[in-house]
């Protein structure tokens, strides 16, 4: 096993030789994964205060804002796919582990990395999908309906989003192959 894959922390946390490589592309794939995350927050904060905003306006003045209904989907779609980095980072994801207890921590471990690898699959696969999909809306000039919002930066946006999930999914997947996660926690200091 290469070294720069293995993980060894001290007792008091700090990261030691050739394998701090991985402690550091762990460490900035959750920097990364979180700042993601805190865009799409924002984004969806503000769509939020633009809603609020827009039925205010509606209810007193009767002038509505029309690019909250406009950008609703834009913007759901772009908070939605900022928070796939951090749940993969994170491993927030919903597990289920019986095959431990019945088969023993080896057999446990083998589906866990199976799994790591179906999820990379998947998100490659979603990755291809949105890359084609933002493609088509940039050659057919899908826009918006009322103010003509272009929407092929907005899936371009997710498309490379969920791109930098699969790489953040890989340095799960290898973390998950050298046994660094127990119950879906990390066992090294975060």
């Amino acid at each position: 096993m290469p070294a720069f894959l293995c993980m060894i922390v001290l007792p008091n946390g700090e990261y030691r030789g050739t394998i701090a490589v991985m402690a550091r592309i762990d460490w900035a794939s959750k920097v990364l994964a979180r700042a993601l995350a805190a865009l799409g927050l924002g984004a969806l904060l503000c769509f939020a205060a633009m809603t609020i905003a827009d039925g205010l306006l509606r209810f007193f003045f009767a002038r509505p804002i029309d690019a909250v209904r406009d950008a609703g989907a834009l913007v759901a779609a772009f908070a939605v796919a900022c928070c796939i980095p951090v749940a993969i980072v994170e491993r927030s994801n919903i597990t289920i582990r019986f095959l431990s207890s019945i088969a023993g921590p080896r057999a446990g471990r083998i589906a866990d990395v199976a799994a790591a690898i179906l999820v990379e699959i998947i998100l490659i696969l979603m990755t291809w999908q949105f890359v084609v999909f933002a493609n088509q809306a940039r050659l057919t000039g899908t826009a918006t309906w009322m103010l003509r919002i272009p929407a092929a930066p907005v899936w371009a946006a997710v498309a490379l989003i969920l791109g930098i999930s699969a790489l953040l999914q890989i340095v799960v997947g290898i973390k998950t192959f050298h046994g660094d996660y127990l119950d879906g926690q990390p066992t090294s200091a975060d």
